[in-house]
């Protein structure tokens, strides 16, 4: 005669047959939170909208750790224990995938977002940001992120200072509060120019980035000086004209 025997059923056995009725959205939500953050991040335009956002970040994470813990709670789960861990996020996940009889995969996920946004965010990102940088930054920029020029430019900040100043130019940055100036002096043809950048940013964004002065000769350039300059400094193909000058100066020899 055959005799089955069977196992009697643990507390870990019966939390893992409940849970699986369960909707994991919200735990897998919970996981991905800090990298929707980071996300919204780019949409922050200024410190206190950035300080909104991070503040917003983890009330949520707790509350749909809240909401979750209930949830369990209502399938039958005795998960009222956790509720003293929803304020550790990856903490009541590792906890909570545990007590579901789980593999510990989302907890580790949870975890390394969070680090993630924390060593990624605009506050942590703007620890590095000093004259240096920003000076070097504004090389490296392209024309068209500059606030005062309309129009879509693949120009390098710096590539054309150097076309135009030459490879010598002098590069300077200073700091006024939030306020950056970054300056380039060099000579074009017989004329001496300082070619001054203002750069706002607050600790968390760039808030403004533009050419701020063109001095000439001592002269501070306005209005369609200022312009033309700009534009020939920023926008003009340089290898277009230094061919229609040696065509010039061709056809004049001939």
């Amino acid at each position: 005669m055959d005799i089955t025997i069977n196992a009697p059923q643990t507390e870990s056995n019966s939390n893992s047959a409940k849970a699986m009725s369960l909707n994991n959205g919200l735990i897998w939500f919970i996981c991905f939170v800090p990298l929707i953050g980071l996300f919204l991040e780019n949409y922050a335009n200024s410190a206190t909208a950035g300080a909104f956002l991070w503040i917003l970040v983890p009330l949520f994470m707790i509350g749909c750790s809240i909401a979750d813990c209930k949830q369990l709670i209502k399938h039958g789960i005795d998960a009222a224990h956790l509720f003293k861990w929803v304020w550790l996020t990856p903490v009541y996940v590792y906890k909570r995938e545990k007590l579901c009889g789980r593999e510990l995969y989302k907890a580790i996920m949870c975890g390394f977002f969070i680090i993630a946004a924390l060593f990624m965010n605009g506050f942590t990102q703007s620890i590095k940001i000093d004259n240096d940088y920003m000076l070097v930054s504004a090389q490296n920029s392209y024309v068209q992120s500059l606030d005062n020029f309309s129009g879509n430019s693949s120009n390098i900040i710096g590539e054309c200072i150097a076309s135009y100043l030459g490879e010598d130019a002098k590069w300077d940055c200073t700091k006024n509060g939030h306020n950056y100036t970054v300056t380039v002096k060099g000579k074009h043809g017989s004329d001496n120019y300082t070619i001054s950048f203002l750069i706002v940013y607050d600790g968390f964004t760039y808030r403004k980035f533009t050419i701020s002065d063109v001095i000439k000769n001592k002269v501070s350039l306005r209005d369609d000086e200022f312009s033309a300059v700009c534009k020939e400094i920023f926008t003009e193909d340089k290898s277009d004209t230094d061919s229609s000058n040696e065509e010039s100066s061709n056809s004049q020899t001939k």
